[in-house]
């Protein structure tokens, strides 16, 4: 029986791709390590490793192995932190970078924080939301999705058992630093020829910086853009566009109050709206309480900006 020991020691090596510098980690003997290791691979009845001059490196059946180590090691520290905790519920979230989903979660805590909850909030791109969600680690996951790419994020989806619910759609919007002189444009076609240099939240074939190459391959427009820094960081993404002259793709504003305090910003596609923002969950399991008054407390808050929005 293959034990949680032998997948820890596993990932170790894989990642260092050194049995020695595993050991100094783990706190052993380089000897101990490639006993759990011959021992793993005995069970499995094929090799992990690689051996080589250079070190160690996964086999092709090894790397699978590794990514199912790599989920169940985490489920064990998940499930060895729950046994830890105090009775009480648990709520945890997974989204894209997101100043008003921030601002959500923060006035939902404040409203359940005298009662007995666990709380967890992770940023991830969608990528990674989606594996949050498959491998049990997050329970419910928001996502900003481009239309364009929906058969492909469907394809993600379904290989984790997971279900899409769209909430909002927004305009694709390219915002401005406040040292970038573009922002006092009034339209895309007002712009130089130059490239554009922009800042991204995180990189991953959902990352929504492709619309510009949607935008310019349908314009014929020659200009390309150059993403100069990624970071998950909302307290990066705020300096660099308020300090720097790059610029955003993002989703137009969720709500009246990011649009207040935002950056200029010229919409891609007029008024169409091609980004789709919702959650995602696991297919065919019910929502636990928490979940669900979360979901009505950001569909609620979605709907008032949508009533603020509309003309008079």
């Amino acid at each position: 029986m293959i034990e949680t020991k032998q997948l820890q020691y596993l990932v170790v090596c894989a990642d260092l791709r050194s049995f020695s510098k595993a050991a100094d980690v783990l706190y052993t003997t380089q000897p101990n390590v490639s006993k759990i290791i011959r021992s793993l691979e005995a069970e499995l009845g094929f090799p992990l490793f690689e051996r080589g001059s250079r070190g160690i490196r996964l086999t092709r059946k090894g790397q699978k192995v590794y990514e199912y180590a790599c989920q169940a090691v985490e489920q064990v520290k998940r499930l060895t932190a729950y046994a830890r905790m105090d009775e009480g519920d648990e709520l945890s979230i997974a989204c894209n970078p997101s100043s008003w989903m921030s601002a959500r979660f923060t006035e939902f805590y404040q409203l359940h924080k005298e009662q007995n909850v666990h709380f967890r909030i992770m940023t991830a791109s969608t990528e990674d939301v989606i594996r949050r969600l498959g491998s049990g680690l997050s329970d419910v996951g928001f996502v900003h999705m481009m239309e364009s790419q929906m058969q492909s994020f469907q394809y993600k989806l379904e290989k984790y058992h997971l279900e899409f619910t769209e909430l909002r759609r927004l305009k694709a919007m390219l915002y401005f630093g406040g040292h970038n002189p573009l922002g006092k444009k009034h339209s895309i076609e007002e712009m130089p020829a130059e490239a554009i240099r922009l800042v991204q939240c995180y990189e991953d074939e959902f990352t929504l910086d492709h619309y510009w190459d949607l935008f310019r391959q349908e314009r014929g427009d020659g200009r390309k853009e150059q993403v100069a820094v990624i970071t998950n960081s909302d307290y990066v993404m705020n300096d660099l566009l308020q300090n720097t002259d790059l610029g955003n793709i993002s989703g137009a504003y969720l709500g009246p109050e990011e649009e207040s305090r935002g950056y200029p910003g010229l919409s891609l596609y007029g008024e169409e709206e091609p980004v789709l923002f919702g959650y995602v969950l696991r297919r065919e399991e019910t929502p636990g309480r928490l979940v669900r008054q979360f979901l009505e407390y950001v569909e609620m808050h979605l709907i008032r900006s949508k009533l603020n929005d509309a003309p008079i």
